[in-house]
């Protein structure tokens, strides 16, 4: 006699269970990736931003010479690094100052 077990397993095949998780996870992930770009996104505004203030209120020299010398201070950040990162690159910064 076929136990519970088995009909209950066959019944996921038989309805491609595994098939839509797999869809349904993947459609998470993306969503995931597209709010992790979005807040990214959200995060260099707030930065420059920041920047723009500080400048107004030190001075655009100012202001300048302290990214500069952040910026002698990083030293090469890795694609991966700056893809995850939630400043933006300086030389950007010091494009909009």
């Amino acid at each position: 006699m076929m136990s519970h077990e088995f009909f209950h397993e066959q019944a996921h095949v038989e309805k491609h269970h595994a098939l839509k998780r797999g869809i349904l996870l993947s459609f998470i992930c993306l969503l995931l990736l597209l709010l992790l770009y979005l807040y990214r996104i959200f995060c260099h505004f707030q930065e420059f931003e920041a920047d723009r203030l500080a400048a107004e209120k030190c001075g655009r020299k100012s202001a300048l010479e302290s990214l500069k010398f952040l910026q002698m201070r990083e030293g090469k950040i890795g694609f991966l690094a700056n893809l995850l990162s939630l400043h933006p690159r300086t030389e950007k910064r010091l494009k909009v100052i």
